[in-house]
Formats: C-alpha cells, sequence, structure tokens
C-alpha cells in the first residue's frame, strides 16, 4: 500500500521593508528578487490612491508596494487559488502593521476579464510582473502553479496591456518587468494600447518599464 504524500514544506521570506514577511510553498514558483526590483522602480506615489497587481501570485509584490504606499487601497487580482490562499495567510501574519489589513485586498480572478471584478478606470497605478515566457517559446513546467507563474497559460502580454487600459484612470500610471528581449515587443503593445513610456530601466537581463495612459 502506498502511503500518500507528505504536505508541502512552508517556509515564511522576509522582505526587508517594514519587516515584512511573506508565507511561500516550496514546490510553488516563489518570491523573486525580480518582484522586489519593481517596487523599488514604482518606489512612492502619493497622488496613487488606488492601485492593482495583475497576477498577484502570493502577495510579494502588492505588499512591498503597499509599505511604499500605505494610505492607497491596494489590490491583488490572481488565477491561482492556492496563491490568494498563501497571499491571505501573509496578511494575517503582517497583521501588526497598520493600516495593512485594510488596505490590501486578494481576490481571485483572471485579468482577462477585468470588468468581472472592477469598475472601469478604477485605479491609479498597475504593477504587474507578468509570467515572462509566451506559449511556444519553452518548455512549460508540468506542475500547474509553475506553468502559470513562468508561462502565458492564463494570458498573454497584450491581454495584461488591454486589462490594463481598462482598469487604469486617464493619465494613470504603469509599471511592469519583463525581460530585455521582450522590449520591442512590449513597445509595440504600449503604443496600440494608448501607453507612453515615461521611464526604462535594465537591470541584468531584466527591463522594468513605466507608462502613463493617455489622457484622454
Amino acid at each position: 500500500m502506498s502511503l500518500p504524500n507528505p504536505e508541502p514544506r512552508e517556509i515564511v521570506v522576509q522582505l526587508r521593508w517594514l519587516g515584512l514577511r511573506l508565507w511561500q510553498r516550496q514546490d510553488f514558483f516563489g518570491f523573486t528578487e525580480d518582484s522586489l526590483a519593481l517596487a523599488e522602480f514604482v518606489g512612492k506615489q502619493p497622488e496613487c490612491q488606488h492601485i492593482c497587481d495583475l497576477g498577484s501570485g502570493s502577495g510579494g509584490l502588492l505588499l512591498l508596494v503597499w509599505a511604499k504606499n500605505q494610505r492607497a487601497i491596494c489590490q491583488g487580482l490572481e488565477i491561482i487559488p492556492e496563491n490568494v490562499a498563501l497571499a491571505e495567510r501573509s496578511k494575517q501574519l503582517n497583521a501588526a502593521l497598520p493600516g495593512l489589513l485594510a488596505n490590501c485586498r486578494f481576490q481571485q480572478g483572471d485579468w482577462r476579464t477585468p470588468w468581472l471584478y472592477f469598475a472601469p478606470q478604477s485605479f491609479d497605478l498597475l504593477v504587474s510582473n507578468p509570467p515572462y515566457q509566451p506559449l511556444g517559446a519553452g518548455r512549460v513546467s508540468p506542475h500547474h502553479q509553475r506553468a502559470a507563474a513562468r508561462t502565458e497559460c492564463f494570458g498573454s502580454l497584450a491581454e495584461l496591456l488591454s486589462s490594463a487600459n481598462w482598469l487604469l484612470r486617464p493619465a494613470g500610471q504603469l509599471a511592469l518587468v519583463l525581460p530585455v528581449s521582450r522590449q520591442t515587443e512590449l513597445h509595440r503593445l504600449l503604443a496600440a494600447n494608448n501607453f507612453q513610456i515615461t521611464r526604462e530601466q535594465t537591470q541584468n537581463k531584466l527591463l522594468l518599464l513605466a507608462a502613463q495612459k493617455a489622457a484622454q
């Protein structure tokens, strides 16, 4: 008789800012320095009162963005329910930080259909650390959660930017991290979705980019 598999081992990761901590499952695609780099790139945005993270994973990026913008309402949209559950547990892990429980929210959902969860033009700032690899560009992980994090199984970059255009108010801000190899594609899709690039920065093989939605 075979024995049941043991429960996946969980760990707590330190996120450096404000003593933030994050629950992680070691069999999942975990928090990376890419999200920390994007949060640092975004920095303080005091004019942004409503912030969204599309594809929020286990919550690390949204928590870091909140740490810089603690008066903002920060909402994450994530398609994998196990990730949403981890993010909610991380909220409770950091419950002692004033305002975090009230201002950080995680919701299960698909970024391709943002109208199911939010009103149009709901956000001042949208951030995302989307999957780096298009479908068909390489081997897809057999692990459902890892595949969703690495490969565009649940939405393409084009669909992400279309949703960002729908969700952001006029003159709203967008910030992304992607491989430098996708820079030309990203520039083309931004222009097609009424965004103008305001800042770009390369870090190793990563591209950190900020853009503004057209005012009209």
